[in-house]
């Protein structure tokens, strides 16, 4: 029988969330280490040295796991995206920054990418609102570079033709791309993001 002092209602809120973050990051590891298949609800408990009942106290079962694992990584990296907004850069290294705290941290969170491929599947399968809330994070911070922009007369928009919204659309889909064939390294990953906003950020700047 569960102990009643374990679980999440009788946790103070900031303890049971940190207990789900800790199974969260766990499962990141795991995930990265062995992919999904590969890593059962067992395996996640050992590598957040907590028991299983735990886990099945905050979570129904390894989807919810992997839906919480994705959250976690959403805040860290929505945390390094505010911080590229707040920097002073010129637009064109400040698209290619945001590009790689955003996509680059999210890729390199998943180690060698070995397992890429099977984790994007589970994403579009299991987390597919999670999945679109990360690419609306990313899509809102672009909005921001660039009304910081415009308004430093760096950019002019109307130098586009087409919407700003299927211009932010194309760097995403671009950003998805640069990962296709052989999954390449973080580093070079991170170049590819720095020449994608360097062609995007050349269609608006003034």
């Amino acid at each position: 029988m569960p102990d009643r002092s374990e679980s999440p209602a009788a946790l103070p809120v900031d303890d049971a969330n940190a207990r789900v973050d800790q199974i969260a990051d766990a499962a990141l590891r795991l995930f990265a280490r062995y992919g999904y298949k590969r890593s059962s609800m067992d395996d996640i408990a050992k590598e957040a040295g907590l028991a299983k009942a735990t886990l099945y106290l905050h979570f129904k079962g390894k989807d919810d796991v992997f839906r919480a694992m994705l959250r976690l990584l959403a805040r860290r990296v929505e945390a390094r995206c505010r911080e590229v907004v707040a920097m002073e850069a010129p637009f064109p290294e400040k698209l290619a920054t945001l590009m790689r705290a955003h996509f680059g941290e999210a890729y390199a969170s998943f180690g060698t990418g070995e397992h890429l491929v099977e984790l994007k599947a589970v994403m579009t399968t299991v987390a597919a609102r999670e999945l679109a809330d990360f690419e609306r994070v990313f899509a809102g911070f672009v909005r921001q570079l660039l009304e910081q922009a415009e308004g430093r007369g760096e950019v002019l928009l109307s130098r586009l033709t087409i919407g700003v919204e299927d211009w932010i659309a194309g760097l995403i889909f671009a950003a998805a791309g640069a990962k296709l064939g052989t999954a390449p390294s973080c580093e070079d990953y991170g170049r590819r993001l720095g020449t994608i906003a360097s062609v995007f950020a050349a269609a608006v700047t003034a």
